[in-house]
C-alpha cells in the first residue's frame, strides 16, 4: 500500500476512532514541519545562490569603489525589499574620516566618524549586523543619533580582518525598514554579515590599488603608472600605424614644473609648498580631457599624456593650461594669495621620439629651454630642426 492510500485510510478511521485521530494529528504535524523544512532549505539554497552571485559580482568590480557601492545597495534593496539604504566609507585616503558616499531613496545629512575614533571601536567590538534602537551605549555618538532620526533599521559594520589579527573599519551599510514592515531575521543578519565581509575586503583592495597608481599628496597618477600608461599608448600607436599608408597616430607629452618652487618652500614653509602642489595638480586635472592623463613625475615636476594629439594641438593645450595656472591663486591665512607659474616642454610621438625614454627626454629638454628663456612659457621639442642644423654643420666641414 502506498503512502497516500495509507494516509487516506487513517483519515477515515480517525473520524470514528479517537486513537486514530491522534495518529492523524501527529501525521499532519509532521507534514507541516516537513513543509516548513523544505521551505527553509529552499530559502537557504536561494540565499546561497544569491551570496555566490553577489560575491562574484563584487569581485568583478573590486577595484572600483563606486561600482561596489551601487551594486551592493541595489542587491540588498532587491534581496530584502528595503525602502532606503546608504553606505559610509573612507572617501579620501588622505584623511581617516568615514562619511556617506552612496545612498538610495534617502537624503542623508553630512554625517561622519573617524575610522580610528571611539565609534569605530564600538563597531569593531560589535562586529556583526545590529538593529538600530535607543542603545544607551551608542546614542552618545552623533552619527548614531542621526541614523535614528532618519528612522533607519539596521547597521552592517564593514570590518576588514588583517592577517596579524587586527580589525579595521572600512565603513558601514545602513538599511531602512522593509516594505513588508517585517524585521530582519537572524538568517538575514547572517547573509548581511557575510556580504559585509566581502564588501570590506573589496573596498580594502580598491584602496590598495588606488594607492599603487596615485600620488598620495596630489591625487594625480604616480610616476610608475605614468611610465606604464605612456608605454602602452606608444605600443597602441605602433599597432595603429603599421605602414606608410596609415597616417601616424600622434601622442603628445607635456612636461612642466613649478617655477621657483624652492623659493616657496624656503620663504613660506613646506606646508605652503604642499598646498601649491595640490592646487596646481587640481587645476591641471580640471583643465584636461577625460582621455588625458596627469601624473606627478617627481618633486614639483608633472606630466600630461595627450593621446591622439599632434604637436600643434598639444602646444595650444599647454598654453591654455599655463594661462589657467598663472591665473590660479593659492590662498593662505598668513601670506594672503600667492601666484604660481609653470614652465612647459612639449614633445610628440613619433615626430620627436619613438619610445618612452626618448619622448620623455625630448619633452624634458624643451622644458629646460623654457626655463632658460625666462620661465612661465611653453617650448616645443625641435628634434628635426636640431638634426638639420647638425647636418648643415657637417656639410660645412
Amino acid at each position: 500500500m502506498d503512502g497516500e492510500r495509507l494516509k487516506n485510510l487513517i483519515k477515515e478511521r480517525a473520524k470514528t476512532d479517537p486513537e486514530w485521530a491522534s495518529v492523524m494529528e501527529y501525521i499532519t504535524a509532521l507534514e507541516t514541519e516537513l513543509g516548513d523544512e523544505k521551505r527553509r532549505i529552499r530559502r537557504m539554497r536561494l540565499d546561497f545562490e544569491t551570496v555566490i552571485e553577489t560575491v562574484s559580482q563584487i569581485n568583478a568590480k573590486s577595484l572600483d569603489t563606486e561600482l561596489i557601492e551601487n551594486f551592493t545597495l541595489s542587491t540588498l534593496m532587491g534581496q530584502f525589499a528595503v525602502q532606503r539604504a546608504f553606505i559610509m566609507r573612507q572617501g579620501d585616503r588622505t584623511t581617516s574620516e568615514i562619511s556617506v558616499t552612496a545612498s538610495k531613496n534617502v537624503k542623508v545629512p553630512k554625517i561622519h566618524f573617524r575610522k580610528d575614533g571611539d565609534f569605530a571601536s564600538e563597531l569593531i567590538e560589535i562586529d556583526v549586523p545590529f538593529e538600530l534602537s535607543n542603545n544607551g551605549k551608542l546614542t552618545r555618538y552623533s552619527v548614531y543619533r542621526k541614523m535614528l532620526e532618519l528612522e533607519m533599521e539596521l547597521c552592517v559594520p564593514l570590518i576588514k580582518r588583517h592577517e596579524n589579527g587586527e580589525k579595521e573599519v572600512k565603513g558601514i551599510i545602513v538599511l531602512g525598514k522593509k516594505f513588508n514592515k517585517i524585521g530582519y531575521t537572524e538568517r538575514d543578519k547572517e547573509f548581511l554579515s557575510l556580504l559585509g565581509t566581502m564588501v570590506a575586503i573589496s573596498l580594502h583592495n580598491a584602496q590598495l590599488y588606488h594607492r599603487s597608481i596615485f600620488d598620495e599628496m596630489t591625487q594625480v597618477f604616480s610616476r610608475g603608472h605614468f611610465d606604464a600608461h605612456l608605454f602602452h599608448e606608444i605600443e597602441r600607436a605602433k599597432r595603429y600605424h603599421s605602414g606608410e599608408v596609415t597616417a601616424p597616430y600622434k601622442i603628445s607629452l607635456i612636461m612642466f614644473d613649478i617655477d621657483d618652487f624652492k623659493r616657496f618652500n624656503d620663504t613660506y614653509g613646506h606646508q605652503i609648498g604642499d598646498a601649491i602642489l595640490k592646487g596646481v595638480a587640481g587645476t591641471v586635472k580640471r583643465s584636461v580631457r577625460t582621455s588625458d592623463l596627469v601624473a606627478r613625475y617627481g618633486g614639483e615636476e608633472f606630466c600630461i599624456v595627450l593621446p591622439e594629439t599632434d604637436k600643434v594641438n598639444a602646444l595650444r593645450a599647454a598654453e591654455r593650461i599655463r594661462k589657467t595656472i598663472a591665473a590660479f591663486k593659492v590662498k593662505t591665512e598668513e601670506y594672503g594669495e600667492l601666484s604660481v607659474t609653470v614652465s612647459m616642454g612639449v614633445a610628440t610621438y613619433p615626430d620627436d621620439a619613438d619610445d618612452v625614454q626618448g619622448l620623455v627626454r625630448e619633452a624634458d629638454k624643451a622644458l629646460y629651454v623654457a626655463k632658460e628663456q625666462g620661465k612661465n612659457c611653453v617650448v616645443a621639442a625641435s628634434v628635426k630642426e636640431n638634426a638639420e642644423k647638425e647636418s648643415a654643420k657637417e656639410v660645412k666641414k
